[in-house]
């Protein structure tokens, strides 16, 4: 890093979605894809997902049969063997006040588990977990031989019961974090005749040439363009505290600085970036606030998240009362691709 003021502190975790089976809790093992072709079912997003502010799709499913990694359109936005596809909100004040997780389609109810805590496995790890990876779970029978499984719904969410009919869009339990989860998503996996199924191409997963091509998407009406697994990056969440932060701390919610602040931070966390992004971030303030900034070198590998910040300590005098400025960029072959303002005033 050049010109560094203040550690800056660079976590990019892949997020860790599970597969729950219906005989037992085992571990999951081109172009943006929006044509007009559909086929056969039609699902909807186990979410509100509209608003790509307030929820993304983190990880997409691997395509590739065996060692090494490729999402829907030949990219990096998956892990090895990951079967399914990850709809992500913001952080854990957002789950507290509760997102509904819908229906995907109408179905039966065929298999159910709750009572899993959230956050068990950043807390202890698979000593908590145990082969609960999906964490709490519902599986949903539909027509033509589909099957959805949602995964990581919130501890004690569950509305529904094994053998239960429900309505595409019904709410059947909440956003959570059980399970082998870093942060609040759900998990939904599609099968068709027990074959794994993208969605967003309607192939099976590890199939020959099943990256780059499509076969119909599953998903109901126009496929938002912030699913899209070469979509972004995206900001998820940006703003100013009081101490250096984690991404631990960033998924809660960092305290605000007031003027006898122990340090001012600036601090932003983004999604979905490319090999090769070179980001950017600095802070300023008002006459007595000397600037800071960073630039990154250029990263080695695709980044399902990131996160950097940048501050000062006050040294145990006052904050200079004003307005600070903190900002975020990335830039890809030359050119911005984000680029985030954000405002703080102390009085």
């Amino acid at each position: 890093m050049k010109n560094l003021m203040m550690p800056v502190l660079i976590i990019a975790p892949l997020t860790v979605g599970a597969l729950w089976l219906l005989t037992g809790g085992k571990s999951e093992t081109a172009a943006a894809l929006t044509g007009p072709k559909t086929v056969g079912m039609q699902f909807i997003a186990p979410m509100d997902c509209s608003d790509p502010l307030a929820c993304v799709v983190q990880n997409h499913v691997d395509m590739k049969a065996g060692p090494g990694i490729s999402d829907p359109a030949c990219g990096g936005r998956t892990y090895d063997e990951h079967q399914g596809v990850d709809f992500r909100i913001l952080d854990l004040p957002t789950m507290l006040r509760g997102v509904p997780v819908l229906a995907t389609a109408d179905g039966e109810v065929i298999g159910i588990r709750d009572g899993e805590y959230d956050g068990a496995w950043l807390a202890k790890g698979r000593e908590a977990i145990g082969d609960r990876d999906c964490g709490n779970g519902i599986a949903l029978k539909h027509a033509d031989g589909y099957v959805t499984q949602l995964c990581h719904l919130r501890r004690g969410s569950v509305t529904v019961k094994q053998g239960d009919m429900v309505e595409q869009g019904q709410q059947i339990a909440s956003v959570g974090m059980s399970g082998r989860a870093e942060f609040p998503h759900v998990h939904v996996s599609i099968r068709k005749d027990d074959a794994r199924i993208d969605p967003f191409t309607g192939r099976s997963i590890g199939g020959e040439a099943a990256c780059g091509t499509d076969e119909g998407s599953l998903w109901a009406g126009t496929v938002p363009d912030h699913w899209q697994p070469d979509a972004g990056p995206f900001i998820f969440k940006s703003g100013f505290t009081s101490a250096p932060v984690t991404m631990a701390i960033i998924e809660r919610a960092p305290a605000d600085p007031a003027a006898d602040a122990p340090a001012l931070v600036f601090y932003a966390r983004a999604v979905a970036l490319k090999k090769g992004d070179i980001e950017k971030i600095e802070l300023t303030g008002p006459e007595g606030f000397e600037p800071m900034g960073s630039i990154g070198e250029p990263l080695d590998r695709d980044k399902a998240q990131i996160m950097r910040f940048v501050g000062r300590p006050a040294n145990g005098k006052p904050l200079p009362a004003g307005e600070y400025h903190g900002r975020y960029q990335i830039e890809r072959n030359g050119e911005p691709v984000l680029d985030i303002s954000r405002y703080y005033v102390i009085e």
